[in-house]
């Protein structure tokens, strides 16, 4: 009784202070840190990660080296945020635990840890785990160093068959951008190298190729002339060898990096067909085949465009006037010659609009209607015969539609059940056409206002109207003032829009005429692209595009 009295008297006296006397809070970190030891271990870990304080990480860091529940206490660890652990993280990374290697990895990334020789050890080590080596790859080229340049050239140049093709993308990133060149060789070969899931690294091996700019033409020009030894054996042996994939791909690679030496050498593979290998007998394959032709001309006339080159002219009017060809081919002929921006063209595409089309025959039709669009896309307004020449054809043009919808209205009236459905459907879609030289009028009064003035085409380029947005987005990509910066700031006015296809001109236009002091502001909006792309997929595409831009523009 003594002793109980006497405590009490000691508690009482000593109230205004916390002393042992008080009951401990169940909830504090002091009472979750006396449970490591217990059997009640396991919550005590997680609620300690809950409370997010510093000052469990001292009692957790002596619980990781009990060596239990390890993933639990860098998951808590990690919910803390105290960057202190990093050398814990790091050896966790090092550990032949696959989960505790997942979990350190991501800590490390999200804390821009930065260690490169410890994540060398591991990312080159045969037996850690894939899980580790990856994540080491990661915080590699999150900020790579020189040094690791020899060190991921083997990884690159891995067949996918032996390891995880992902290594080859991250060693991809790394590398370009460090902008190595001994990594061309790997990059290139990269490009076909699909694993047996048909997984590849294509995306992050064509962005550092970019990174290198011209520097890796000739070893893509190689692989374009199908000179590269270990790409057609390989092509062989997965039956790529024939369609077009191969020069498409390379193609894509020479738009990215514009460079005159590739322009005869693509305008060489535009003109080349295969044959269809008799091996091929299923109809899902032989249309894929024929799909690779088609991609093939459209990455070519792409690329031809990017480079901007007057050599590029007469090759694309041919594949434009060629009915041996399909549709798609001399669809990308005709648009790419609109960017291609040399007023050469313009003969030409007069020749092919003035060619007849059949009333029935809607593909012929509606090919007529891009020759117009991007005839006057190609334009600038300054020749004024040639613009009242141009107007005539679209007039003349639309009163032959006119002549069409009046004898279609007239034989609809006369006509019952399907019969008078089909005339009408064929009136429909004469309005149509109709409508689209509307818009060819319109895009030429717009070229006739503004011709070659640089801030009234800014001015157009926020108008609401996309026929006119449109318009300005290609004439200031085609226009070649002597000051380029007003051209510039103008096309800068629309990099950021939500309007993804307008973007896409305009980051054309900064390709050809930008630099690399656009890099800083074109990064801000790639940043606010990554956040969009969490709520709009869409922009998901134009982070990439848009690293393609800055990877183009930091070699001007």
């Amino acid at each position: 009784m003594r002793r109980w009295q006497t405590a009490l008297g000691f508690c009482v006296g000593l109230s205004l202070v916390q002393t042992a006397c008080e009951k401990q809070d169940p909830n504090s970190v002091a009472a979750q840190v006396e449970k490591l030891n217990g059997p009640l271990r396991s919550s005590a870990i997680q609620k300690l990660g809950e409370m997010k304080d510093k000052a469990a990480v001292e009692p957790l860091k002596a619980a990781y080296k009990q060596g239990t529940d390890r993933v639990a206490i860098l998951s808590a660890l990690t919910k803390i945020g105290d960057q202190s652990v990093a050398p814990l993280m790091i050896e966790a990374l090092s550990d032949t635990d696959t989960a505790l290697a997942q979990v350190a990895g991501e800590a490390l990334k999200a804390w821009k840890i930065k260690n490169t020789d410890a994540y060398l050890a591991v990312a080159t080590n045969p037996k850690a785990p894939r899980e580790a080596r990856y994540a080491a790859l990661e915080l590699i080229a999150m900020d790579p160093e020189p040094k690791v340049i020899d060190p991921l050239i083997p990884i690159l140049e891995t067949d996918p068959d032996l390891a995880p093709v992902a290594f080859v993308g991250q060693a991809a990133i790394a590398l370009g951008k460090l902008k190595a060149e001994k990594a061309i060789p790997g990059l290139v070969r990269c490009l076909w190298l699909d694993d047996r899931s048909g997984r590849n690294e294509v995306p992050n091996c064509r962005l550092a190729l970019a990174r290198l700019g011209t520097k890796a033409t000739p070893a893509v020009i190689e692989a374009l002339e199908r000179k590269n030894r270990g790409i057609e054996e390989r092509a062989r042996k997965l039956r790529f060898e024939s369609g077009g994939l191969i020069e498409a791909k390379a193609a894509e690679i020479l738009g990215d990096s514009p460079d005159p030496a590739a322009v005869d050498p693509l305008v060489t593979a535009i003109k080349k067909f295969d044959e269809m290998p008799a091996y091929i007998q299923d109809p899902k394959k032989a249309q894929m085949f024929v799909m690779a032709g088609v991609q093939k001309v459209i990455s070519i006339a792409n690329a031809l465009a990017a480079i901007g080159d007057e050599r590029a002219v007469k090759p694309l009017l041919e594949t434009a006037a060629d009915d041996e060809l399909a549709l798609e081919h001399k669809m990308a002929a005709v648009q790419q010659l609109a960017f291609l921006g040399q007023a050469s063209a313009i003969p030409g595409l007069q020749k092919l609009l003035a060619e007849k089309a059949d009333p029935l025959d809607p593909v012929t039709n509606g090919f007529r209607v891009q020759i117009a669009l991007n005839l006057v896309n190609l334009m600038d307004g300054t020749d004024e015969k040639l613009n009242a020449a141009v107007e005539k054809q679209l007039k003349g043009i639309q009163g032959e539609i006119d002549k069409w919808i009046a004898d279609a209205e007239k034989k609809a009236a006369a006509a019952t059940g399907a019969e008078k459905t089909a005339y009408l459907q064929n009136v429909k879609g004469y309005k149509e056409w109709r409508k689209n030289y509307d818009e060819a009028l319109q895009k030429l009064a717009v070229t006739r206002e503004c011709k070659t003035d640089i801030a009234c085409w800014t001015t157009k380029l926020a108008d609401k109207d996309e026929v006119v947005y449109m318009k300005a987005a290609y004439a200031l990509a085609n226009l070649k003032p002597a000051d380029k910066a007003p051209l510039v700031q103008g096309l800068m006015t629309q990099a950021g829009s939500e309007n993804l296809v307008l973007r896409n001109v305009v980051l054309f236009g900064l390709g050809r005429h930008g630099d690399k002091s656009l890099v800083p502001e074109l990064e801000k909006i790639r940043d606010a692209d990554l956040e969009r792309s969490k709520r709009d997929k869409r922009f998901e595409g134009a982070v990439y595009t848009m690293d393609l831009a800055i990877a183009k523009l930091g070699n001007k």
